[in-house]
């Protein structure tokens, strides 16, 4: 078993709101319980900015951010996954870091689909890879814009993970795509999905921080709340259905995957 942690931070416009939500988030970390798995949304060392200027000019927190977690993946022994956008060997990357629990560095996710706001702010896509292992446990990533396209998603599945991770900037889509966008890839990959988001104080677009069962059961949502939400989980479970009525138990992954028809479609 496992305690998820999720922060979900007020979505600010005011005077060095990318300072106060970083403020807030790390504030929030210190109180996880240890030996636990703390995720934080995307832009987490930028949050609330919109201008390429000033986004420019808080690519310096990222490595700020960055070792704030590490310091407290280390003395709470538990594992961290923070989002940023930064400039690493000259060059712009939307990035989640992988912190485990002597609070090094065990993997970094580039984001792999850009939305126009990133491209034209010159975000360099990652390079396709998005599962690690890691102290026995098969790590995902998803980064917001990536929840929409299918062919990372099926990767994803025939990796058959435990955890997806999704560190989000989503703002403007409708409440009930979130929830649906996050059950149907819990359900296909069969792995618990962790997101993390902002509210943006609406209970019709934005927020809606989760996690979510393998089964695609939403255990917790925090909606438009403000705060952290957890949940003790069983990462070893796996949803198992029958192949078709009346037949044996088979993996709900697997009996999607067996009906692929590549030769049609891929």
């Amino acid at each position: 078993m496992i305690d998820i942690f999720v922060i979900q931070p007020p979505y600010l416009t005011e005077d060095n709101c990318d300072e106060k939500i970083s403020n807030f988030l790390i504030s929030n970390l210190k109180e996880v319980k240890e030996n636990s798995l703390v995720v934080l949304p995307e832009y987490s060392n930028a949050g609330g900015l919109s201008k390429k200027e000033d986004i420019m000019l808080a690519l310096k927190r990222a490595e700020v951010m960055k070792k704030e977690v590490q310091k407290i993946a280390k003395e709470k022994s538990l594992y961290a996954v923070i989002n940023v956008v930064e400039e690493r060997n000259g060059k712009l990357k939307n990035a989640s870091y992988l912190y485990g629990k002597e609070g090094e560095e065990v993997y970094v996710y580039d984001k792999i689909h850009l939305p126009p706001s990133e491209i034209n702010l010159g975000v360099e896509r990652g390079n396709g890879d998005c599962v690690c292992d890691y102290d026995g446990i098969r790590f995902a990533f998803l980064t917001c814009y990536d929840v929409y396209f299918n062919e990372q998603i099926e990767k994803i599945a025939s990796s058959k993970p435990d955890l997806i991770i999704v560190s989000s900037y989503q703002r403007g889509e409708r409440v009930d795509i979130l929830e649906a966008q996050a059950k149907l890839i819990a359900f296909r990959c069969n792995a618990y999905l962790v997101r993390a988001s902002y509210s943006m104080g609406s209970e019709k677009v934005g927020g809606n921080s989760m996690i979510v069962a393998p089964d695609g059961v939403i255990l917790e949502n925090i909606k438009s709340n403000i705060g952290v939400i957890t949940k003790s989980v069983d990462l070893k479970y796996k949803y198992y259905r029958s192949a078709g009525f009346g037949g044996n138990q088979i993996r709900n992954d697997d009996f999607i995957s067996n009906g692929i028809q590549k030769d049609l479609f891929i």
